[in-house]
């Protein structure tokens, strides 16, 4: 048979390479694929194999035609690789490329190794992480198919590997709110909080194209956080309950005491810095709103020390009560808190003081008996 016949027997348009050797692994025929790889012209028939098909092991060719039975082999050079499937027959050795081979483009596997390699340690990496760390990682079609399903988290749920592959997760699931999960097909990444099996968990949802460039896979990771969970709450209940404790401390530091009626009393004990000012003036201002009080009494007689920003305070405190239609009276005040008062440069006129609470208190009351003109 002549070399255009046995050509054409070498699939002609096949969209993969093939070439022909004899028993000497001289080409003797080869397709258009093949021609356009290796750049095979009419005058290379003949030519020894390891001519024109070099490759890194001198000894490929000659070890590929030795298999009896048919053989697939991987042929490497410094900047390609093809994988060749070798049968024998009457007429020598035929070769086929075992992949593809596009007509516009080269049958370059020249990083094939270093992708497996790639792969390999990315696969090794992804076990080690659902292996050992407490999460669930798992993937879905956008009908709501899952086909991934693995964790260490699992187990914390009672659940074995792979338990939801195959089923539908969107129908699972149903009672949760499904925008999430369109979202990330719309190509968003989502990060939600859900309450499943009794159980909190944190929810990494990642959008996967496809060759087309639509969204074909949602991958996510779920971690459970139900322990946090718990010791959140319970550190917000110990918060609560210490600022409760703050507030009964605040209450009992500061008592308003109603000693007569429509007269208010608050002994201040301790050192008043400007967060308590602010407090008392809070309490104060309405308690008497509330008890539509005339008078209230500031007993300053537990008040050793006295800083000038404080001063200020309870002084606005006076002026604050007098606004709301009251009259603020000052007892019990001591000698340095007096300076300190003098020291502030303010108006003291119309400040009501008296040296004792029993004064005040029958201040206001001979107030209270006396006609109104």
């Amino acid at each position: 048979m002549d070399r255009i016949a046995r050509e054409a027997q070498l699939l002609r348009g096949a969209p993969f390479a093939v070439v022909e050797l004899d028993a000497s692994l001289r080409l003797t025929a080869w397709n258009a694929a093949a021609a356009r790889m290796f750049a095979l012209q009419d005058d290379d028939v003949g030519a020894a194999v390891g001519e024109r098909l070099a490759t890194d092991d001198p000894a490929f060719w000659s070890g590929l035609a030795a298999a009896d039975e048919p053989r697939v082999a991987t042929m490497r050079a410094t900047t390609r690789a093809v994988e060749w499937t070798a049968v024998r027959d009457e007429h020598g050795l035929t070769c086929y490329a075992s992949r593809p081979f596009g007509p516009d483009q080269g049958y370059d596997l020249g990083d094939r190794p270093a992708r497996e390699q790639q792969l390999a340690l990315e696969s090794a990496m992804l076990h080690a992480i659902v292996d050992n760390l407490e999460i669930i990682a798992w993937t879905m079609e956008e009908d709501g198919r899952c086909n991934y399903h693995r964790g260490k988290g699992l187990a914390t749920i009672g659940m074995p590997q792979g338990a939801f592959v195959g089923q539908n997760i969107r129908d699972m699931y149903a009672q949760l709110d499904p925008a999430p999960l369109d979202r990330v097909f719309a190509g968003q990444v989502e990060h939600v909080k859900t309450e499943v099996h009794g159980q909190h968990f944190e929810n990494w949802m990642l959008p996967v194209r496809g060759a087309s460039g639509r969204v074909e896979l949602l991958v996510a990771v779920s971690l459970n956080v139900d322990e946090q969970r718990r010791t959140e709450l319970e550190l917000r209940d110990k918060l609560s309950q210490i600022e409760d404790q703050q507030r009964t401390i605040r209450e009992l530091s500061t008592p308003i005491v109603e000693v007569w009626d429509r007269v208010l009393t608050l002994p201040i004990l301790g050192i008043v810095d400007a967060d308590r000012a602010t407090g008392i003036m809070d309490d104060l201002l309405q308690a008497v709103t509330r008890n539509r009080a005339r008078f209230a009494i500031l007993d300053l007689t537990g008040v050793k020390e006295i800083d000038t920003a404080t001063a200020g305070h309870l002084l606005g405190l006076v002026r604050a009560i007098r606004l709301l239609g009251a009259e603020g009276i000052v007892t019990g005040v001591h000698p340095n808190l007096a300076q300190t008062l003098v020291n502030l440069g303010v108006d003291l006129q119309g400040l009501v003081v008296r040296s004792s609470l029993r004064e005040a208190l029958v201040h206001c009351i001979g107030k209270l008996a006396a006609p109104r003109g």
